[in-house]
């Protein structure tokens, strides 16, 4: 396995991609929301110990769930396959959590629920607390509300609004020809190979719903504002999603580092070598 090539690996009932590279110290890497381990390619290093980046089920090189039930790839999903691949890879050593979007709400709430087993969470432009329509830190209105109506059926998996609009707009510097093959590459064929990003955009926890997953991101809010595990935060600039009053939420949380880098949402696209040097401060401090 090598940074560059997702290797598939048996988690439960599914073949999860996963990159790898390196030795020692776990680090593990999670995507989000259109993107895959291709996020981490840049950032991953032998430096920083032994890095693993996972594809999530239906994402990057991973099997899709089976079935068509459009509630198939809900968070208790990916959280089932998250925590099975982490138990799959026998660690020996506390693990070193690394978390963009989405991934960072996954990260967290493995750490919450084993404290004992993690080093530290540094995590990036992801969703810290629930959020409101009218708060400043809801997503943009004009696109999510419309992508939890029945029209998000066919902007998501007819019009493939997240690849082909909302990952260049949430990224500094223009995408190459191969980073986009790269990204759209899961979804090329129109249908339900495009339903995890269209179930990720009705997960997000606005205004109470929905309300499992709210009750989730507030349980690892209070979490992370009262453990000590150390953390690391990755804030862009001019950022997209923790900004305003989520960065000052998480900028009063214990045993935490921050750093600042230039991006938008996807700051490992527009800011890889700045978030590796960043971990490879960060890490030898961790017990």
């Amino acid at each position: 396995m090598t940074a560059e090539t997702p290797q598939l690996m048996p988690v439960l009932d599914l073949r999860l991609g996963c990159r790898t590279v390196g030795e020692g110290r776990p680090v593990v890497f999670v995507h989000g929301n259109p993107t895959s381990s291709y996020l981490w390619r840049n950032v991953m290093s032998s430096r920083l110990g032994r890095c693993l980046a996972v594809d999530l089920p239906g994402m990057g090189a991973s099997d899709p769930v089976s079935g068509t039930d459009p509630r198939r790839y809900r968070f208790t999903t990916h959280q089932r396959y998250f925590d099975a691949f982490l138990h799959s890879l026998r660690l020996d050593q506390p693990v070193v959590l690394v978390g963009h979007d989405w991934g960072g709400v996954l990260a967290t709430d493995w750490a919450r629920r084993h404290p004992d087993e993690v080093a530290g969470v540094a995590y990036l432009e992801t969703l810290v607390a629930p959020v409101a329509w009218d708060s400043p830190n809801a997503p943009s209105p004009d696109v999510f509300r419309p992508l939890r109506s029945e029209a998000g059926e066919r902007l998501v998996l007819v019009e493939n609004i997240f690849i082909e609009q909302i990952l260049q707009a949430g990224t500094l510097r223009p995408l190459d020809d191969e980073d986009l093959a790269a990204y759209r590459r899961p979804y090329l064929e129109a249908g339900e190979s495009r339903r995890p990003m269209l179930t990720w955009a009705r997960e997000i926890p606005i205004d109470g719903e929905p309300a499992d997953v709210h009750e989730l991101v507030g349980a690892n809010a209070r979490w992370m504002a009262t453990s000590a595990v150390p953390k690391l935060f990755v804030n862009g600039s001019p950022g997209a999603l923790l900004t305003g009053p989520l960065r000052d939420l998480c900028r009063g949380w214990p045993g935490q580092q921050e750093v600042t880098v230039a991006g938008s949402h996807f700051l490992p696209e527009d800011s890889p070598a700045e978030i590796q040097e960043a971990l490879a401060e960060w890490i030898p401090t961790l017990n």
